[in-house]
């Protein structure tokens, strides 16, 4: 058994198999009381040991209260030195996310058996947890200590797990309407730019709030073949789900990642006769695909758009 000295509380276990080391980390909040508001993100820093490089193969959810609405880990190699506190400007500088988990995922969040997220020597020093809390009875007894335990090795799988977060920033969602299709994307000049060589996808989360019903993210390749590779027709934010690609979809530099979301605003527990925009608590909507692939391309972290504007590559889309 060894511990480590960190921001906060990390605990870990160490088992030596030969030369090869295994071990779990637990990323947990510290204890804290969750304000009486609607919606509120809260995070905190973490250390990890960097004396060699690791792979983390499995993220495990600890799950410690009924008011998460999600959980990110983002790495960084910078110390922020925080304690938890309201998410703001600093914590947007570690954006390079890791994993995501959503209420209503069932069991643990596995990598493909090729490839790890790395972290350690060479890699992140410290991980960002964001939690977000759906609060919407503004109760002021609840309290949290949720996070993550990663199941790493030092034995390396031949490819380190890159993440991308792809959609559309701006939502503008008629009430009492039956169907609102909104599209966003990594557009081909952005993966032109931003990829120097093909990348693998091996796992998509599609992600919406409660008006959203159908999702499908595609390809297309030189203009003009369209790929499907995640569809989801009965969508139900309660009940989110990974769409594991036994084989793997390529994106090469040039292709186009396009999601469409589709929103209903009239049936059913999704009446509004409001107009919902886009944001982060739950009564806004938002349209993002959280891509996992390979190889990891440093700095390919996010590929969205807000309107035509592509923000990862500022220009505006033309016609493709």
């Amino acid at each position: 058994m060894k511990s480590l000295v960190a921001l906060s509380s990390l605990l870990v276990s160490v088992v030596a198999v030969e030369s090869t080391i295994t071990s779990s980390i637990d990323i947990l909040l510290e204890y804290v009381k969750i304000p009486a508001v609607e919606t509120y993100y809260v995070c905190q820093q973490f250390q990890i040991p960097d004396d060699r490089p690791l792979h983390v193969t499995k993220f495990e959810p600890i799950i410690n209260s009924s008011a998460i609405h999600h959980m990110l880990l983002f790495g960084c190699s910078f110390d922020m030195d925080e304690g938890p506190h309201p998410c703001g400007g600093i914590d947007n500088r570690c954006r390079s996310w890791l994993v995501k988990w959503d209420m209503g995922m069932v069991g643990d969040i596995e990598m493909p058996s090729n490839a790890g997220v790395r972290i350690g020597k060479g890699a992140f020093k410290y991980i960002l947890l964001q939690i977000h809390w759906n609060n919407p009875d503004k109760r002021a007894d609840l309290t949290d200590q949720s996070g993550m335990r990663l199941h790493v090795t030092s034995s390396l799988r031949p490819y380190d797990i890159g993440n991308v977060q792809i959609g559309q920033n701006e939502i503008h969602i008629p009430g009492l309407r039956q169907s609102n299709p909104v599209s966003g994307g990594c557009s081909g000049r952005c993966t032109g730019l931003m990829l120097p060589r093909p990348i693998h996808l091996t796992d998509i989360y599609l992600h919406m709030h409660s008006l959203g019903y159908r999702a499908a993210l595609d390809i297309q390749r030189e203009r003009e073949v369209w790929e499907r590779v995640a569809l989801e027709d009965n969508y139900d934010y309660r009940r989110p789900m990974w769409h594991h690609l036994n084989d793997t979809a390529i994106v090469n530099p040039g292709d186009s990642v396009r999601l469409t979301c589709w929103y209903n605003s009239v049936d059913g527990n999704r009446e509004r006769a409001n107009m919902t925009t886009f944001g982060q608590g739950s009564t806004a909507e938002m349209c993002y695909a959280f891509v996992r692939y390979y190889p990891q391309v440093l700095g390919f972290d996010q590929c969205l758009q807000n309107g035509t504007l592509n923000i990862n590559c500022m220009f505006k889309n033309k016609p493709e």
